[in-house]
């Protein structure tokens, strides 16, 4: 039996990215790129797994590029066999949401169990409902929609009730679900191998979405990523996309070897480019722009970025990170934009102050008493700014001054002059010697 199909998950349609249109276009045209090749490449099926759409509530042009896609497919005599992913799954209150509604249209053929007393019910897809497709004699595809912390147990039971069904004819066996792997990005859980490997003696091919991050294990689970930028992180995954996967069962073979060859390609996307910025030896506003205007023109010659063509323009995130030496007040963050724009001609430049305060930055050592620590973070906050640093002591001395006579209730008249007395002294102190 010789099959091909093609693997993709996590389209997001209807993300309205930085609230941009442009955005929003991309992430249609990612996903029409991989179903028009899907298409060229005359696959047998189409395996999505799990969210097509980025939210439950979609609008009608979203629903409009979806359907025009799948339209395509159902012309081409390609079905597309789905699960539903977090981001799409029903309201508990809805009858019908959109993607069962694209089931009913028989633009997908959308697989999960019903279960019973906790145990899945496998059948076949029958009437827009079931477990499992035979879109090719000999190959079976089974689905489970997102199930977040019930992954774990509704994959045992699962694996379970795949030992005890009958597999007469069936060569070559597909298990798509919107679930991610132990360990592949640290703030994403998921099964681990061993949870995941209950399936291995009943599936040869694991199709995975939910973690945007492309990934394989052990030539059986497959997860290409997301198709579009759903966060700048994302970018450092560039060979994301779908997979491409040839089955051939015909012939002898070594025990445990794979039975299909797979090839991860990537989509068309939008670039992005991701530029960092340490504040802290920047000691005022003027020396940030040079700096940042040097960077961006440099970076941005590197990348070719003024010879990109007004429909590939790239986003271009800036981050400031660090101490900030003056006050954020001083920091226009628009002066920054415009020196991003300068340079890349983006579709969107995003700058971000991603900077510490000074008054976080603050270190006490132990036993101080309470003067010396009132002292000790005066003297500390005025050095973070460049414009006391110098003499930072003598400006120590006057603000603790000012601060006891008011609290002493001095005089206005008498709290003015104190304060014109000071400052007189720091710039006495502060002038060159002739």
């Amino acid at each position: 039996m010789r099959a091909r199909f093609l693997h993709f998950a996590d389209s997001h349609l209807g993300y309205w990215q930085y609230n941009n249109r442009e955005r929003y276009n991309d992430f249609g045209r990612a996903f029409y790129h991989v179903i028009e090749t899907a298409c060229t490449e005359r696959v047998d099926f189409v395996i999505l797994a799990g969210d097509l759409f980025h939210k439950r509530a979609i609008e009608a042009l979203t629903l409009n590029q979806a359907m025009s896609a799948l339209e395509r497919l159902k012309a081409a005599s390609i079905p597309c066999i789905a699960v539903e992913g977090n981001h799409e799954l029903a309201y508990q209150d809805e009858k019908l949401g959109w993607v069962e509604m694209l089931a009913a249209r028989q633009l997908l053929i959308l697989l999960h169990p019903k279960f019973i007393n906790g145990e899945p019910q496998l059948t076949r897809y029958n009437n827009r409902q079931g477990s499992y497709f035979d879109p090719l004699p000999g190959l079976r595809v089974h689905g489970l929609r997102y199930t977040g912390s019930a992954t774990d147990k509704a994959i045992e039971r699962y694996a379970a009730a795949l030992a005890a069904l009958p597999r007469d004819g069936i060569e070559y066996t597909i298990f798509v679900t919107h679930a991610g792997v132990e360990g592949v990005l640290p703030d994403k859980g998921g099964l681990s191998l061993r949870q995941w490997s209950l399936l291995r003696p009943h599936v040869d091919y694991l199709a995975l979405g939910h973690i945007h991050k492309p990934y394989n294990f052990d030539g059986w689970i497959y997860n290409p990523g997301s198709l579009e930028s759903c966060a700048i992180n994302e970018t450092a995954w560039p060979e994301r996309g779908y997979y491409l996967v040839e089955v051939n069962t015909d012939g002898a073979r070594t025990e445990g070897e794979a039975r299909h060859r797979v090839e991860l390609r990537a989509n068309q996307r939008r670039t992005f480019h991701r530029l960092i910025v340490k504040t802290d030896l920047l000691n005022t506003p003027e020396l940030l722009c040079d700096h940042c205007c040097e960077l961006f023109q440099r970076k941005a010659r590197d990348v070719g970025a003024r010879r990109v063509v007004a429909d590939q323009r790239p986003v271009v995130e800036v981050q400031l990170h660090g101490v900030l030496p003056f006050d954020r007040s001083a920091l226009d963050l628009r002066v920054l934009e415009q020196l991003v724009i300068e340079a890349y001609n983006p579709l969107l430049p995003l700058v971000k102050n991603m900077t510490q305060p000074v008054d976080r930055v603050f270190e006490a050592e132990e036993g101080m008493s309470r003067a010396d620590l009132e002292r000790h973070v005066v003297n500390h906050l005025l050095q973070q700014d460049a414009r006391f640093r110098d003499q930072s002591e003598r400006w120590t001395d006057a603000a603790l001054a000012l601060k006891s006579l008011a609290l002493g209730d001095a005089a206005p008249d008498a709290i003015l002059t104190e304060l014109a007395n000071r400052i007189e002294a720091v710039e006495t102190a502060s002038a060159p010697v002739v």
